[in-house]
């Protein structure tokens, strides 16, 4: 609903989008006639000399309009929402920079588990500094509400650039994955696991570069005798699900507690099939049936689906994605150490390699050659 050009005007000095000088130099420019009317016209003139986002001037042209200041930082568009929360295009003040700004919904402040895990996203984000994964610049609470500004990243996930363009080529895909190995690398190395690997969770920029974001639901895999007794710092509790079902590795789906490095592997390795097909590994009715079809089904065939894919594919498909994780590469370094074998293998025109990576445990063969 509209408001008078005097309550668009008072809406806007309330925000504090502007400075009080510029609002004067508004104000002064509008005849006493005009002031009972809907501000439509006003608005939409301070979008076009980009005094304000479209964002700003329909929110400040409602009756009871959103605050627009987070601490330091004035919201300019609203980017998503999901469970937690709402994240924002926001700029800080002082410094413009742009930033997105996540910020816990009122029904979020109510669940105390919710708050938390808001809270260890910011705790596990400062441990992180790694081109690959989205960075964090600030932690703080405005007006009881806690708030993560993060780096803004131009670009689109790789779940939708999949369902707008399709399946990548075998060689973005494999430098998509690369990359992303390269950032849950360096969040292993500071002993944290993401827990929701999965395309949507994974950006890339018009460049090409990939960046992974969502640490809310990472946490430590290295937690001491007293913390794994005293239950101290946790999140979730023991046999609960904790991440996205089509990635999810067969031991996440039993307890999300007790997960390591390799369950990146496998959601990973997951959305490798993903990327080159365009489909989930299991693609079935329940929710039920695809948890159990990721701890019992054989594995999928990427070169089923792409025959154009080198065999070799496949291979190191199944053996991030096997079920038992011993089975799978022993680290992220391992993973990465295969991917740019392939990369280079590709890039060159002779994918064909000899790497003993590429050594598959039986039981993954066994798999791998069942005719049935």
């Amino acid at each position: 609903m509209s408001v008078s050009v005097d309550g668009f005007l008072k809406h806007l000095s309330d925000s504090g989008v502007m400075s009080s000088a510029d609002i004067s130099n508004v104000e002064a420019q509008i005849p006493a006639a005009k002031r009972s009317r809907d501000a439509d016209s006003l608005a939409r003139e301070l979008v076009r000399l980009k005094m304000l986002t479209p964002f700003q001037a329909d929110n400040l042209n409602q009756t009871e309009p959103a605050p627009l200041l987070i601490g330091n930082y004035v919201i300019q568009d609203k980017i998503g929402s999901g469970g937690m929360g709402v994240v924002y295009k926001a700029q800080h003040r002082r410094m413009k920079r742009t930033v997105a700004v996540k910020v816990l919904s009122s029904d979020s402040l109510r669940d105390t588990d919710t708050v938390k895990r808001f809270l260890r996203e910011a705790e596990a984000a400062a441990k992180l500094s790694h081109p690959n994964i989205v960075a964090a610049f600030d932690a703080d609470e405005a007006n009881g509400i806690p708030f993560l500004a993060m780096e803004f990243v131009e670009g689109q996930d790789l779940s939708a650039c999949v369902r707008t363009n399709g399946p990548m080529s075998l060689d973005q895909a494999l430098d998509c994955i690369l990359q992303a190995a390269q950032g849950l690398e360096h969040a292993h190395q500071q002993g944290l696991v993401h827990r929701d690997i999965k395309p949507a969770n994974i950006l890339i920029t018009p460049q090409g570069t990939v960046k992974i974001l969502d640490m809310g639901l990472a946490r430590l895999h290295t937690i001491n005798a007293d913390t794994a007794s005293s239950g101290a710092g946790e999140i979730t509790q023991a046999g609960s699900v904790v991440g996205t079902v089509d990635f999810m590795s067969p031991e996440q789906a039993l307890d999300s507690i007790q997960v390591d490095p390799s369950s990146d592997i496998y959601s990973l390795g997951a959305t490798l099939y993903y990327l080159m097909t365009g489909k989930a590994m299991y693609e079935l009715p329940s929710l039920m049936a695809r948890l159990i079809a990721h701890r019992e089904s054989p594995l999928p065939s990427i070169c089923a689906l792409r025959p154009d894919a080198p065999p070799q594919i496949d291979t190191v498909f199944r053996k991030m994605v096997a079920k038992k994780k011993e089975d799978r590469y022993e680290s992220m370094t391992a993973v990465i150490r295969q991917l740019r074998d392939w990369k280079n293998a590709v890039e060159s025109g002779s994918a064909t390699m000899s790497s003993p990576e590429l050594i598959v445990p039986k039981s993954v063969m066994d798999v791998i050659f069942d005719d049935n």
